[in-house]
């Protein structure tokens, strides 16, 4: 008989604990979710953190604002006598008493589905202190029972207990500073659905809201996820979410289609090391170009750098679309060196290598479906280049890697800055060259 119970009882523990999993990650994403929500709501200069001051809380220039999310799935967390309830309001007191939270704080109990209980309505509705006060000896009298002798009191089930004392038993004055504070929002059922309809969200057309808000929740997760695990408050700025909002809606809904040019300051030192450092330039060489046309590479290459960085930080486009942009140009240059190896087979190895270099000039890729300005292809096609990811010499690879192991290098030139030959497809972030001419002038702009 014992063994028998034993072997239910392990089978029952395990059933609920995979039963708790799935209701612990929707608690988790529906933290992300209402982080975001709030963010929808949020203000210049207003931040919102994920398990830091509360499940969520906004930090405006007038307070704070804390919530807690229930999703209400399995049953209603704000009935009368639920444990979920009169958890959160103990929190709530403790937080005050511990000065975590002033009485300034406002309070928001969100629960994702339409649940209500007597409790929380009453709460909700008193807005004002002498409302509040009288709810404070209400609830004292229909949980504990009349006063001196709370005779009541002893019949509460023990985790109960635990919390409806520790909310009760707090000061007058707390407790209805509290309630004054306190907001129930309920949500439809999906929460996701909901961010739709908040005011962030009016700019966006209707098709094009989902891809918005799947982007901007993963965007929160993440940055979530990598503050956790350097173990930092998990906080998002108002600031860094609109440039991803703005960076979303261009992709997916966008009103404007062309990306605007700023003109960039190129000193003559600058090129001048470009010239004799870069792979990149050394391609060109292999396949006879002129100086001129080296010039206006360096020139590509650079501006190319620093709009790319330019366009990131202002949310003009979201990463990963660089990445698929420098994809596009990758499979562009195959199509075109196919086409020319057979149509051209009988030219000089140079000469198929400038017409290859001409023909992917004259390509016009979008960004994120937008038109680039005409030095961005040919300057991304050089960043390619300088990593080898494409070249011109039909034996690129082995002509520049002949070009660094020859005697040259040993002249007394400038050590170049690719020292070694690239063996592998390298990061996609802009090169270091970005930095060095990354001074942006206002001379109004071009192509």
């Amino acid at each position: 008989m014992g063994r028998t119970k034993k072997v239910v009882g392990k089978s029952a523990s395990k059933k609920q604990r995979s039963n708790q999993v799935p209701g612990q990650f929707y608690g988790y994403l529906l933290q992300v979710t209402r982080s975001v929500a709030h963010l929808l709501r949020a203000r210049q200069g207003q931040s919102v953190s994920v398990e830091h001051l509360d499940d969520v809380a906004t930090q405006t220039e007038h307070g704070v604002v804390a919530e807690q999310d229930k999703s209400g799935l399995a049953h209603n967390p704000v009935a009368d006598r639920s444990l979920e309830l009169w958890k959160t309001l103990h929190n709530w007191v403790r937080a005050i008493r511990e000065g975590a939270l002033k009485l300034d704080t406002k309070f928001v109990l969100y629960v994702a589905q339409d649940h209500h209980g007597g409790v929380i309505d009453r709460i909700h509705a008193a807005t004002n202190m002498a409302a509040a006060n009288a709810l404070v000896q209400a609830l004292r009298m229909e949980f504990w029972g009349k006063a001196p002798e709370y005779l009541a009191r002893a019949k509460l089930p023990s985790d109960l207990a635990e919390h409806v004392n520790g909310v009760l038993q707090a000061s007058d004055d707390v407790l209805a500073h509290l309630f004054v504070s306190v907001t129930l929002e309920n949500g439809s059922g999906s929460p996701t659905e909901d961010l739709a309809l908040l005011p962030g969200m009016a700019a966006i057309s209707a098709d094009a809201k989902t891809d918005v808000l799947n982007y901007l929740l993963g965007w929160a997760e993440s940055t979530i996820n990598k503050s956790i695990e350097k173990k930092l408050p998990a906080i998002l700025t108002w600031e860094e979410f609109q440039k991803k909002l703005v960076a979303a809606a261009r992709k997916f809904d966008r009103s404007e289609n062309v990306l605007a040019a700023a003109s960039v300051e190129i000193s003559e030192a600058e090129i001048q090391k470009e010239l004799r450092g870069r792979t990149y330039v050394r391609q060109l060489e292999t396949v006879k170009c002129e100086e001129d046309e080296l010039v206006q590479a360096v020139s590509d290459f650079l501006r190319s750098a620093v709009h790319r960085t330019t366009w990131s930080e202002d949310g003009d486009v979201i990463e990963s679309s660089f990445n698929d942009f420098e994809d596009g140009l990758g499979r562009a240059w195959k199509s075109q060196k196919a086409v020319v190896d057979i149509e051209q087979k009988m030219l000089a190895e140079e000469d198929r290598g400038r017409l290859l270099y001409a023909k992917c000039l004259q390509l016009r890729v979008p960004l994120q479906g937008m038109e680039v300005p005409t030095f961005f292809v040919p300057g991304s096609f050089h960043t390619l280049a300088d990593s080898l990811r494409v070249g011109w010499h039909p034996r690129y690879r082995e002509v520049i890697a002949a070009v660094f192991a020859g005697p040259a290098a040993n002249e007394g030139d400038e050590a170049p800055v690719t020292e070694t030959v690239p063996q592998s497809p390298p990061s996609t972030s802009p090169p270091p060259a970005a930095t060095a001419a990354g001074r942006l002038v206002d001379k109004g702009g071009g192509a």
